[in-house]
């Protein structure tokens, strides 16, 4: 009897110690939604992206949203304001282009309204001047980057402009 309870201890304790040392789990940076700000009354919403967040889709993201798994919806007529920051270790930009399919060449692709473009971020922080345009034609966008091929691999999410929407959603 002695014996048996000596054993069962010894075998509780060294599960124990076996749960303690095992390796952690390996993790993904999750999405992190842009910060929006929106004002009704003014027909104003503030946009922040961060380029680059985490590794999803290779770090070729805003966000960690990629391959236009979010949509950002947007009411006819207000004035949209976007910051872009990038924590990746590339440079990127962002736009916002009209189109059913990415264009195969993004900087030779007409902006869907005026303005509606950052300058190209250095990587590992830099931030770029925030840029304003109005939102003045109804439809479906891409908000994608220029650089290099990242759009075509996957950099971008949608932007939709909806007359009579009530309020901004990014979903």
């Amino acid at each position: 009897m002695k014996n048996t309870v000596m054993t069962a201890l010894l075998l509780a304790s060294t599960s124990v110690v076996l749960a303690q040392t095992a390796a952690p789990a390996t993790t993904t940076t999750p999405a992190q939604p842009p910060v929006i700000t929106a004002d009704a009354a003014k027909k104003l919403v503030k946009i922040s992206f961060v380029a680059g967040h985490g590794t999803h889709n290779n770090g070729l993201n805003y966000n960690g949203d990629a391959k236009g798994e979010k949509t950002l919806t947007v009411p006819l007529g207000w004035t949209v304001e976007v910051s872009l920051s990038n924590a990746g270790r590339m440079p990127h930009d962002m736009a916002i282009v009209a189109g059913t399919a990415l264009p195969a060449d993004p900087f030779k692709a007409r902006l869907a309204f005026p303005n509606a473009a950052t300058a190209v971020v250095a990587p590992s922080g830099a931030t770029a001047a925030p840029t304003t345009f109005v939102v003045n034609r109804p439809g479906s966008y891409f908000v994608l980057c220029r650089v290099g091929k990242h759009a075509q691999n996957g950099m971008y999410v949608k932007l939709n402009v909806v007359n009579g929407a009530k309020a901004v959603t990014y979903k």
